[in-house]
């Protein structure tokens, strides 16, 4: 007992499961970090990944939820979503795994009814009852040793702020799936790590939920005492602005936070550069840097007159994301779409 998870570190997550070998490939074995006397081997396979609740001490509880985001299978028909992760400012918007081949009802298939689930304990409106409450430990799929597979990197504990019903689509489709705007809490009172024991605990049929949150981070303490309107003080930032105080718009969907609209180009460093993207590594993005970074776009011309295939493909591209769609498109269809656009627009010799 009393492993930790440490924030930004990678874990291999190999078909060799032995708990005992502390090492695989050179990187921390997660089910070595992991292991228990208490619960049962934990499951990295699926998106969405619960460990089992126990009844302790007269209630039931779920020790964790453990989520893992897997970049490298964004906009394939298998996972059509992009998640976002913006871990310097504490969020992360992270997609439910209804599929457009799925035929039973919107909420049921097992990742979204647990992410359901956890998010009504997250929004209990007491202490006593948020103190029951599910933690999500998230994870990113990384590329290493050449490959994108079996590698994952911790990024945090987080609570679900808000779900939202939205429409998706693959293969030229549409389907209902949820989507979680989850807030990812500070821990650098615990030198960035979570104890293994604190989910230990909350698994132990021996444990009372005031003992399990002894375990806890503070942050997560403070959540359960505090619930939501402590949220703007307790995720994770990267640099605090002056005086300490850690604080965000409450709103992501109006907030000024840089959730990437676009993932990073496809190619030898793709896990890399998609991670760099979406983890808020780049500049913050403002209303007013976006309007400037359009009126700089390089735009062909040709004998004088400027090309508008580009302003109209970054005008396509801007509506699919208003309207949910994935953010990659194959040519075959964006020439469908946009191509009257670029035929009634478009100059007679533009490429």
């Amino acid at each position: 007992m009393g492993s930790q998870l440490r924030l930004g570190e990678v874990l291999r997550s190999a078909r060799n499961r032995d708990p005992s070998v502390p090492f695989i490939d050179g990187y921390p074995n997660i089910h070595h970090v992991t292991a228990s006397r208490v619960l049962a081997q934990i499951q990295l396979s699926k998106g969405i990944n619960p460990i089992a609740k126990v009844r302790a001490v007269g209630e039931w509880r779920r020790p964790a939820v453990l989520i893992r985001s897997s970049p490298w299978k964004a906009g394939t028909d298998e996972t059509p979503w992009h998640d976002l992760f913006d871990l310097d400012n504490g969020r992360v918007r992270y997609f439910g795994d209804h599929r457009v081949d799925h035929t039973v009802p919107v909420g049921s298939t097992q990742g979204n009814a647990v992410m359901l689930e956890v998010l009504a304990e997250h929004q209990a409106v007491t202490p006593e009852e948020r103190a029951l409450a599910v933690p999500l430990l998230v994870f990113e799929a990384v590329s290493r040793n050449k490959t994108p597979k079996g590698y994952v990197k911790f990024c945090g504990v987080a609570v679900i702020e808000r779900e939202k019903q939205i429409e998706q689509e693959a293969g030229g489709r549409t389907f209902p799936n949820y989507r979680y705007d989850l807030s990812v809490l500070d821990l650098s009172a615990e030198d960035d790590q979570v104890d293994w024991a604190w989910i230990e605990a909350r698994g132990s049929a021996k444990v009372s939920v005031d003992d399990t949150l002894a375990l806890a981070p503070s942050s997560w303490r403070r959540w359960v005492e505090h619930g939501h309107a402590a949220l703007p003080e307790l995720r994770r930032q990267a640099t605090p602005p002056t005086g300490g105080r850690i604080s965000n718009h409450s709103d992501p969907e109006n907030d000024r936070s840089p959730l990437t609209l676009f993932p990073a180009p496809r190619g030898k460093d793709a896990a890399a550069a998609s991670s760099i993207a979406a983890t808020g590594m780049l500049e913050d993005l403002t209303a007013g840097m976006l309007m400037a970074k359009l009126q700089s776009l390089k735009v062909h011309q040709r004998n004088g007159r400027r090309s508008r295939h580009k302003p109209l493909a970054l005008m396509w591209a801007i509506s699919r994301v208003a309207t949910e769609k994935p953010h990659q498109a194959p040519w075959r269809q964006f020439r469908e779409e946009a191509g009257g656009l670029l035929a009634e627009f478009g100059h007679p010799d533009s490429p």
